[in-house]
Formats: C-alpha cells, sequence, structure tokens
C-alpha cells in the first residue's frame, strides 16, 4: 500500500496563521467539469469563504471522479487549484503528497474517497455529513415511479453503500488519525450510524455558508412560485407543473435544469401556459427571483437540509413541500406530508398548501421574515468559521481566525 512519506518533526511544527486544506469531492458546482447538485454547491461555497487571504486557508480541491481533463494541467474552479484523478497511482501520489494538507474536508462521503484518504494516513478528516442516506431512506427514493412510464425505473435513484467509512474510521483510530463529522442539521446525526457504519460519532453543528445578501424585499405584484432544483426524477418535478394546472393566473417557474436525458429522465413537455422554464440560474438574477417569488414549491421525496429551502428563506419566501428536513418547512411554511412513489396523491395537499400561502398575505409574510431570520443566526458565514476553528483545533490542527479590530 502507498502511503505518504513521514513528516519531520520541523514538518511538524505548523504556523497556526496559514493551513492548507484539502476538500474531497466528486463534484464542485461548475457545469464545464460535471453536475450542478449540493455537494458541489458546499464546495463553491468553501472556496468562496477562504478566498480572504487573511484567513489563512488555502484551499485545494481534490475529485474523485474520472475527469475529461489533461492530468497534467492545473485546473482553476472558483479561484481554487483542481488535482483530478490520474492514471498513473505513482504520479496522483506524488501530486497529492506534494501538497502537504493539514486537514482533509470531505463533503459527505463516497465510497471512491476512500483510495486517497488511505494514501494520506496521518492527515485528518473532517466529514461534512450532507445527505445521509440510511436504507430506509434509499428504499424509499426506490420507490419514484415517473406518471406514464411505470414500467421505466428513473435515473438518479441510485445510492452508493457508504458504510465503508466506518472501516476508515476504524482504521484511523489504530493510526492515531482524528477523523471528525459535522453537519448542518441536527437531524441528520442519527443517520449516521445506518449510512456510513461509524458507530457513537460525535457530530458537530457545522453551518452551512448563506452568504446571499437580497437586502429590501419587493414581492412580484403576480403571484410568483418558483420550484428551485434539477429537473431529475430525484426532484419530481411533473408535480410542480400538475400544481401549475389547478392556478392558471399564478406564474410557475423552474430555476434549474435536468442532469439526466434519455430513457428513465423526465421531459418538462406539454407545459401549461403559466410555466416558464428558466434554466440554471446563479448570482443576482436568482436573488432577484427569489426574492420577489411568493412561494417556492418543493416536490422531492427526500432532502437532507436543502440549501434552496436556506436561500429561498434568505429571501423571505416561504416554503411548501413533501419533506420537512429539521422542521424547517413546518416552521417556515407548509408541509403537504409524506408521499412515496410519483407523489400524485400528494396534489389535493398541494393545492391546499399553496391556496393559503397565495390567499393569506400576513401568514406568508410572517413565515418569510422569520425565516430569514433563522437562516441569517445559524448558517451564516461567521457562524461557519467560529465552529470550523474548533473542529480544526480538535483535529490537532493549530488554526486561528483573525482578531476583530474594536
Amino acid at each position: 500500500m502507498l502511503v505518504s512519506p513521514r513528516k519531520s518533526d520541523k514538518d511538524e511544527v505548523k504556523s497556526p496563521k496559514k493551513i492548507k486544506l484539502g476538500v474531497v469531492a466528486n463534484e464542485f458546482f461548475d457545469l464545464s467539469i460535471g453536475r450542478m447538485g449540493g455537494f458541489g454547491w458546499a464546495t463553491r461555497q468553501v472556496a468562496k469563504c477562504f478566498q480572504d487571504p487573511e484567513l489563512g486557508v488555502e484551499v485545494v480541491f481534490l475529485s474523485r471522479e474520472k475527469m475529461e481533463v489533461p492530468p497534467q494541467e492545473d485546473i482553476l474552479i472558483h479561484g481554487c487549484r483542481l488535482i483530478p484523478r490520474h492514471p498513473n497511482l505513482f504520479e496522483y501520489c506524488r501530486r497529492v503528497w506534494a501538497e502537504n494538507f493539514d486537514l482533509l474536508l470531505s463533503i459527505d462521503y463516497r465510497p471512491n474517497y476512500s483510495p486517497l484518504f488511505r494514501i494520506l494516513p496521518q492527515t485528518p478528516i473532517l466529514v461534512w455529513v450532507r445527505d445521509p442516506r440510511t436504507p430506509e431512506d434509499v428504499a424509499k427514493i426506490a420507490t419514484i415511479r415517473i406518471p406514464g412510464q411505470e414500467d421505466v425505473k428513473p435515473q438518479g435513484l441510485w445510492t452508493p453503500d457508504c458504510t465503508s467509512l466506518g472501516r476508515t474510521v476504524t482504521t484511523s483510530q489504530w493510526l492515531r488519525r482524528p477523523v471528525l463529522f459535522g453537519t448542518p442539521a441536527s437531524f441528520l446525526r442519527e443517520k449516521v450510524l445506518g449510512t456510513y457504519g461509524v458507530k457513537n460519532a460525535e457530530v458537530a453543528l457545522l453551518p452551512n455558508i448563506i452568504d446571499i445578501e437580497p437586502g429590501e424585499i419587493t414581492k412580484s405584484e403576480k403571484p410568483t412560485v418558483v420550484f428551485l432544483a434539477r429537473l431529475d426524477p430525484y426532484k419530481r418535478p411533473w408535480l410542480f407543473v400538475e400544481l401549475a394546472r389547478h392556478f392558471p393566473e399564478v406564474e410557475f417557474i423552474f430555476l434549474g435544469k435536468a442532469h439526466f436525458e434519455g430513457k428513465g429522465a423526465w421531459k418538462p413537455e406539454g407545459l401549461p401556459e403559466n410555466v416558464k422554464l428558466m434554466g440554471h440560474i446563479i448570482g443576482e438574477e436568482k436573488i432577484r427571483l427569489l426574492s420577489s417569488a411568493w412561494v417556492l414549491v418543493n416536490t422531492s421525496i427526500h432532502e437532507g437540509l436543502a440549501v434552496s429551502f436556506q436561500e429561498s428563506l434568505k429571501c423571505e419566501t416561504p416554503i411548501l413541500s413533501s419533506v420537512n428536513p429539521e422542521d424547517v418547512v413546518s416552521r417556515f411554511g407548509i408541509y403537504v406530508g409524506r408521499w412515496d412513489g410519483s407523489g400524485m396523491e400528494s396534489m389535493p395537499k398541494f393545492v391546499e398548501g399553496l391556496t393559503r400561502l397565495l390567499e393569506d398575505h400576513e401568514f406568508r409574510t410572517r413565515l418569510g421574515k422569520e425565516g430569514r431570520q433563522w437562516v441569517s443566526q445559524i448558517h451564516s458565514k461567521s457562524h461557519f468559521l467560529e465552529v470550523f476553528q474548533q473542529l480544526c483545533n480538535k483535529a490537532g490542527v493549530q488554526y486561528q481566525l483573525p482578531q476583530k479590530s474594536n
């Protein structure tokens, strides 16, 4: 087995003012190199967070999926170098060892992360638990069917077996390598054992970095409802279309695009006139659309703590959803209950919920403002940095945030 060279005593003395952080993931929120999912969003936010040189953290991305790029070339994503997988294992190890990482930030966990963890057996790991799926979650997701394609298994439902992380943790204990866990939502703690095979894990609350600043909110004159997610079967976008048929005077906007094509994918065909496809939207335009919307609709069968919920609430837009992670929806919107399969049986509840949110201005406004306050207090850059510093120090990585000037 290839292992990194042992550091000398001189190497062990690290300046507390700067560390090198390896961010391990399979996606990086850039269409030029792959998917645009929640894990990739997290990598981008970490990169943006540490762009400030005063924070003293250099971020390097480590891709664990095959990429159609020359393995010798430096790739820049969100201002950070990305090290892709290399066909030559020795060359890959040489490049990784040369970075001399202080800490690996694992964006959730996938089995193909394990080889990297093995070649860096002394480097502490912080696993940012984002969407752990227990066997019960996997079984629920497998019930999804696209209306009219009941005999076809939809694309994108497969979940890898992630219990190999348990073996990494056990091996790390033998090697005295710290493996820490953080999560943006407390309800995800109870999923760690069933998803990763890790017993008695201590899981800190490491919040998301919701850094959008919408300013003063102005809602659209005409009722507008948005869907913010990929248009893939996992998200059941057909329910959004069906809901639009019940509200012909309301504008329904899809913000996102499909990742899958062909058999087992969903095609947005025969849409009502009040449904608009906007594709993948970022930046100021995304903030404008979320801020002007009256309601965010989520039709997924399963979610972690959906970033779309937090971005929507930061824009004072309440939520109507068939999932209720961390009770966010029941606190700042309307939860229609759990509906497996295609979800079409949920439509009366969706119609009822949307009717109330559209008609009760005071109720809708209060939920939006309370949701914005919650996101601002908990899921901020400053709160993330405070917890990150604590976890670094717990992992034996000496890191200190710059002192605030009075």
